[in-house]
């Protein structure tokens, strides 16, 4: 074994320097659920488990963003939650 230190060359694609970043796509949580207003979609949520509270949130999240759905998501989880608890 060679105790001097060995050169290595670093390359990398160009722009690779920012870093390649993962690409995520998430799919709606149920057909047509990129069409609906946020109303129908909260509507929805108290027949909605935690997984698909999860798949909303998630979608919203990367999507549409609406606050309204966001929080509407959020008080569902924690009403489950409690009502797990207690």
């Amino acid at each position: 074994m060679s105790a001097e230190p060995e050169l290595v060359r670093e390359e990398a694609e160009p722009g690779a320097e920012e870093g390649a970043g993962a690409s995520v796509t998430v799919a709606p949580p149920w057909d047509g659920y990129a069409k609906m207003g946020a109303r129908q979609v909260i509507a929805r949520l108290e027949e909605a488990d935690a997984a698909q509270l999860a798949a909303i949130q998630l979608y919203e999240s990367s999507h549409r963003r609406r606050q309204t759905v966001l929080q509407a998501v959020e008080r569902r989880l924690r009403a489950n939650a409690n009502a797990a608890q207690g």
